[in-house]
């Protein structure tokens, strides 16, 4: 039942948020359910694994973007970014460990992620985006009770409002359409994963519920930002890149946390 639950209000999520649904975004639509159900059936040590790598190939990313200057425009480079800025300070945060005395080192880890992603994303073009990611974590440390590196989050956030101020980055954009049943639509689905996540995560605060709940949260927060604030998001500006993002975490939620890493 929960599992139907979860695959019917993604469903719908989805294919709102695609709008004009053609042959090749009902393939991209399938593709995602589809990698989503392999993620499903994956142990959830294996996918908190891919911490280390997709943290590493964050940090790469940089240099890389630097020293190749033509690399920035292209469509491949920008995704990378975007999905490597998510997932790499995604994973992170939800390996922490509550017990642990070093704190500075996660404050470090933490800065160096959110310096990466910030490179990243602005050499890219996709500056904007790093704004609806910043209040996420800021909200998520706050739920999660990990208030011992929030202030250094809510410092990035400020300097990330800052620098985009400063650079001229435009952060308003029109809604790209005006159909308000959809808005509600998806608004009311994007809330009902929410929900879904936080009692999920607050039954079961393993690794595979508490990236859920970010996940969703992360969601949310985009689209409440582009929908209520005209501030540009990935969902209803790069809906197609938004699915690679969206992908993994339905099929984390499929999982329902029902393994440890």
């Amino acid at each position: 039942m929960r599992k139907a639950l979860i695959l019917l209000t993604s469903a719908l999520f989805l294919y709102c948020l695609l709008r004009d649904v053609t042959l090749l975004k009902l393939v991209l639509l399938c593709a995602v359910f589809g990698f989503a159900y392999i993620i499903s059936k994956i142990p959830s040590r294996y996918l908190a694994g891919a911490k280390y790598p997709l943290i590493g190939l964050s940090l790469a990313a940089s240099p890389a973007l630097i020293l190749y200057p033509a690399a920035r425009s292209h469509q491949m480079a920008a995704a990378g970014a975007v999905l490597l800025a998510f997932y790499s300070i995604a994973l992170f945060l939800v390996t922490l460990d509550e017990k642990t005395k070093k704190h500075y080192m996660e404050v470090v880890g933490l800065t160096v992620l959110y310096g990466a992603a910030f490179v990243n994303l602005l050499l890219t073009h996709h500056f904007e985006l790093f704004l609806p990611l910043s209040v996420s974590v800021l909200i998520f440390l706050f739920v999660a009770n990990r208030a011992r590196i929030m202030p250094f989050a809510a410092g990035f956030t400020l300097l990330a409002v800052i620098a985009l101020e400063i650079s001229g980055v435009p952060l308003l954009g029109g809604i790209p359409w005006p159909n308000t049943a959809e808005r509600y639509v998806l608004l009311g689905t994007a809330f009902a994963l929410l929900l879904i996540g936080f009692l999920d995560f607050v039954k079961r605060p393993d690794f595979v519920n508490i990236l859920v709940f970010f996940g969703v949260l992360y969601v949310s927060i985009d689209l409440l930002m582009s929908l209520g604030f005209r501030l540009k998001g990935i969902l209803l500006q790069q809906p197609v890149l938004a699915l690679f993002v969206l992908s993994p975490i339905v099929g984390m939620a499929l999982k329902g946390g029902s393994e440890k890493p």
